[in-house]
């Protein structure tokens, strides 16, 4: 994501999806490392689209509507595909009653 504006709601930020041509040694080190790279200046690039980058509506879509896209999802909780599901139980042997447990034991000296 880009921060060239700030994260005010309603105002569309826009990318454009394009296509650059590449050698094979950019094309392998895009491949391998983090599929960021740099090009020469003055290279040219076809646009396919242009969109907002927090609603993904294209560019004639979005004239004269409020973007209604999250500006600041950093901040927004809850169990996305990328966040860990919250446990159920606690862990085993986390527990006062556990810990209590393996210290009153003959087997709780070798824990510590």
């Amino acid at each position: 994501m880009t921060t060239t504006k700030t994260d005010i709601p309603g105002v569309h930020e826009y990318v454009a999806a394009a296509t650059l041509p590449v050698t094979d040694r950019q094309a392998r080190q895009i491949a391998v490392t983090r599929r960021s790279f740099m090009v020469a200046e003055k290279t040219w690039c076809i646009a396919h689209e242009v969109y907002c980058e927090w609603c993904r509506l294209g560019w004639e879509e979005t004239t004269g509507i409020p973007c209604p896209g999250r500006h600041s999802e950093h901040l927004i909780g809850g169990n996305g595909p990328k966040v860990r599901a919250k446990r159920k139980q606690p862990a085993l042997g986390t527990t006062a009653a556990e810990i209590a447990y393996r210290q009153r034991t003959t087997l709780g000296n070798l824990y510590g």
